[in-house]
Order: structure tokens, then C-alpha cells, then sequence
């Protein structure tokens, strides 16, 4: 279906679905909550990774193999203004000895651009996480307690029409 659609786009635009691919396009699938996004080319070795945060565009991506944090943060369409570049984690699974166990990297992105220190190489399975300023929690409570305000006076406005 998915394929159907973007042939159609992309009979408007004349570019044929091959060259979508080949030029190493981003595709994306989903929508709603979650996406999926084929950054890379044509027979091209990619690695599937993870983006979470203040991004403008968090998801699963499937991007090249030696793809970086920054440059996936950029693919995400970069940071939003909340985000704090100061505090991104990287979560990576490696192997203990016989084990498995969950890795947390700490990355101090703004340090990376300012003073253009390479920026680490995600590997397989890598979750990206951009965190926010705490003002945006307060944002969120503040609009959570907003709808539950709405919603009961919307229940009470019904009671009373009820009760009349």
C-alpha cells in the first residue's frame, strides 16, 4: 500500500521510485505516536537505532552503519528548543561475560559542536534519548490538569441538564 502511495507522489514530481531509493531518501512508515524512517541507499549496510526526546521527529530509524549521534539527531530534524543537549544518553546493550546488560552513555552534544570532538558511532539496538528541561514537566502536568478540569465540567454541565 505504502509503495502504491509514494509511486503516486511521485508521478506528480517525476522522480521515479528507484531514484527515491538509490538517492538514499527517508522513508516514512506509521504515524501517530510512533514512525519508522529508512534513512540510507540501495544496498547499503544500515543499522537499526532508536530516537526518543525533545527531537523533532522521534522514532525508530534504520540509517547507515556509521551513522553518529549527531547525525542521527539531525536525521530526527535536530533538537527542539527544550531539549538539553548537555544530558543525551545513549542505551546500549553489550555483553559481561555471559550476560547481556544495559549500558547508559552519557553525551555532552553542545560540547561535541562547540568544540567539534567526533561524535561517537551508534552501534545495532542504540536508544538515543534527548532529554527536556523540567519546565516542560510542568508544562505536561499543567495540561493534563487542564483536560481533567475540562472534562469535569463537561460532566457537571451534563448533570445538570440531567437534573432539570
Amino acid at each position: 500500500m505504502l509503495k502504491k502511495v509514494i509511486s503516486l507522489l511521485l508521478i506528480f514530481t517525476s522522480i521515479s521510485f528507484a531514484q527515491l531509493f538509490e538517492s538514499g531518501t527517508r522513508i516514512v512508515t506509521g504515524g501517530g505516536s510512533s514512525a519508522y524512517y529508512f534513512v540510507g541507499k540501495t544496498g547499503e549496510l544500515t543499522i537499526t537505532v532508536n530516537l526518543w526526546g525533545f527531537v523533532r521527529n522521534p522514532g525508530r530509524y534504520e540509517v547507515p552503519s556509521s551513522t553518529d549521534l549527531v547525525q542521527l539527531i539531525s536525521y530526527g530534524g535536530g533538537p527542539l528548543k527544550e531539549a538539553k543537549l548537555k544530558d543525551v544518553k545513549i542505551i546500549r546493550n553489550v555483553r559481561e561475560d555471559s550476560t547481556i546488560v544495559e549500558k547508559v552513555i552519557k553525551i555532552n552534544v553542545e560540547k561535541i559542536i562547540e568544540d567539534g570532538e567526533p561524535s561517537p558511532i551508534l552501534l545495532p539496538g542504540d536508544t538515543v534519548v534527548v532529554p527536556g528541561g523540567s519546565i516542560d514537566v510542568i508544562k505536561d502536568i499543567l495540561a493534563i490538569l487542564r483536560d481533567i478540569g475540562l472534562a469535569a465540567g463537561g460532566i457537571a454541565a451534563i448533570i445538570s441538564v440531567f437534573r432539570r
